[in-house]
């Protein structure tokens, strides 16, 4: 990260030319004072001296609220309006805070980590899209619920590990070149069509192929052969 220092001559060229051309506000006096009313931009403030306005600074990130105790800054000239620095304490303990980013924010931690932390819950919103990115994402979580219009995986290995797996849609489509299946026992339940097109077909198994129905077709175009040691019909 770049940093840029400005050196005693530059700082005291820069005042000059601020007071010079009168661009540097006068000294501004601080005060403390209650919130009257809190708009979103204007708020009124009871002090001492009576009822002011003012906005909230840049510097004051949290949102005032009616009944918090603030630090203002009062102008020289009272046709000024008056900045509320910090809120001082709020009006009720258990106010959940608002912190105000304006335009937007960046927060960075070059040389250490970021975490936050929530004593109930967590949430997380955005009017447009939600990015995160990592070399490696991990989630630990007693149970998690995705709830989406369209779920969309790019990868390039997915493993899941699990002692259950559960699945159910209206309709379901899978494409792959190679598909590999390695099950202890197999059963499969289709109320109606059970349909396979391939160019061939293979059956092998160790003991006894069973194929049972109360009516069975077995019908080829040119050849059929039935082999065995022994063959028995009917």
């Amino acid at each position: 990260m770049q940093t840029t220092t400005c050196s005693p001559d530059q700082k005291a060229n820069a005042y000059a030319r601020e007071e010079m051309s009168g661009s540097m506000p006068p000294e501004m006096r601080l005060m403390r004072g209650r919130i009257l009313v809190a708009e979103e931009e204007l708020l009124t403030v009871m002090t001492e001296s009576g009822p002011l306005t003012g906005r909230a600074a840049v510097s004051c990130l949290v949102r005032p609220e009616c009944g918090d105790l603030v630090l203002l800054a009062l102008p020289p000239n009272k046709k000024e309006a008056a900045y509320v620095l910090a809120v001082l304490a709020r009006a009720a303990a258990e106010t959940a805070m608002q912190i105000d980013l304006g335009a937007g924010a960046r927060l960075s931690a070059d040389k250490g980590a970021v975490e936050i932390a929530a004593g109930t819950d967590l949430r997380l919103s955005a009017a447009g899209r939600m990015e995160a990115s990592a070399p490696t994402v991990t989630f630990t979580s007693a149970a998690v619920h995705w709830l989406t219009h369209t779920f969309s995986l790019l990868s390039k290995t997915v493993e899941a590990v699990c002692s259950v797996w559960k699945e159910s849609s209206r309709e379901r489509e899978t494409t792959s070149q190679v598909w590999t299946q390695r099950l202890g026992d197999s059963y499969r339940h289709v109320q109606d069509l059970d349909e396979t097109q391939a160019g061939m077909s293979r059956t092998l198994a160790r003991e006894t192929v069973l194929v049972h129905g109360r009516v069975t077709y077995v019908q080829a175009e040119e050849f059929v052969k039935v082999d065995g040691g022994e063959v028995h019909l009917g």
